[in-house]
């Protein structure tokens, strides 16, 4: 069952086409990226998503209801996180939390214990709480204004660029809470422009540039898409074709052979496989008990840059 289902959209804002005849679905408990660079499109879609922006054409449906002909349904669903925080800095977490719960029209007893629940979800200290936000760091900003997304309860929730601007400390405790939402069953789409983030959270990305969807899959079915090798380098003290072979009759290898380090004027040993943190231990186990002494080991990954670089000839920060 898909939560999310876009069919031939397209949105032109005068000259400019931003997003250009986009079709995916996103099943039900899914942690969908849309990873890309800036001005790909990204916010856009997901503006289109939770019913800000109309499409120029094309349908969008949340949860079976048509964004448009069924607005107020798709609400009910739809939380959403926008990447500019939007709260009031001269209250404190609780207030903004209550004036966001009336909006969604929650209200006594029921909106109470909703944001107490959503405090602890948040791991704000209770002395963070009494604290007007103005004071807050821009972790502590973000958690709450996901917490104000999360009150009536939605099924789907829309991440626009979460952790832009965070300290590696923060951007980690933020990536636990999308976690702890996907663990629910939630439906989650998250923006975002840093292929780590993508390939920590994400069980299927679509890798969007120039308003287009250039590349749809798991992050493993991405990197097997343009056939580039992940590569386990061994610097050995001496080869042998019985040590190739006892490699190669590794379970997870792909291939082994000698090679040339014409930098090092070194013999290596290339261990192709799809699995390298897998298999790393019993390559070096079977070399070792081969006689042979291991001088150094480089993994080499295939990742989403390599892949993002593959399809369009240069890096996601350019």
């Amino acid at each position: 069952m898909n939560d999310i289902e876009i069919n031939s959209v397209t949105k032109r804002f005068e000259d400019t086409l931003a997003v250009n005849d986009i079709s995916m679905n996103v099943a039900k408990g899914e942690l969908f990226g849309l990873l890309g660079p800036n001005g790909a499109g990204k916010s856009t879609l997901t503006k289109m998503i939770s019913g800000i922006l109309n499409p120029t054409s094309g349908t969008i449906k949340v949860g079976n209801y048509d964004i448009q002909k069924d607005s107020m349904k798709v609400k009910e669903l739809l939380g959403v996180v926008p990447q500019d925080i939007v709260l009031y800095d001269y209250l404190n977490a609780k207030e903004n939390l209550s004036f966001y719960g009336r909006l969604y029209g929650l209200s006594g007893k029921k909106l109470k214990e909703r944001i107490n629940e959503l405090l602890k979800f948040t791991q704000l200290d209770k002395k963070a709480v009494k604290r007007h936000v103005s004071t807050y760091s821009g972790g502590m900003k973000r958690r709450v204004n996901i917490a104000a997304a999360l009150l009536h309860e939605p099924q789907v929730i829309l991440l626009d660029e979460p952790t832009a601007g965070l300290d590696p400390q923060n951007k980690h405790a933020l990536w636990e809470i999308i976690q702890s939402l996907k663990s629910q069953g939630k439906t989650i789409v998250l923006t975002t422009h840093m292929m780590e983030e993508a390939e920590e959270l994400c069980s299927k990305i679509a890798i969007m540039d120039q308003g287009k969807i250039i590349a749809l899959g798991s992050p493993s079915e991405l990197v097997k898409k343009i056939k580039l090798e992940n590569t386990i380098t061994l610097v050995p003290d001496k080869t042998s074709a019985r040590l190739i072979e006892e490699i190669k009759s590794i379970s997870g290898v792909k291939n082994a052979y000698t090679a040339q380090d014409e930098n090092e004027k070194t013999e290596t040993i290339k261990v192709i496989t799809d699995n390298p943190d897998d298999i790393l231990s019993d390559v070096v186990a079977s070399t070792v008990n081969n006689g042979t002494k291991v001088l150094s080991v480089q993994l080499s990954r295939v990742t989403l840059e390599d892949v993002f670089i593959t399809l369009t000839g240069r890096s996601l920060r350019e």
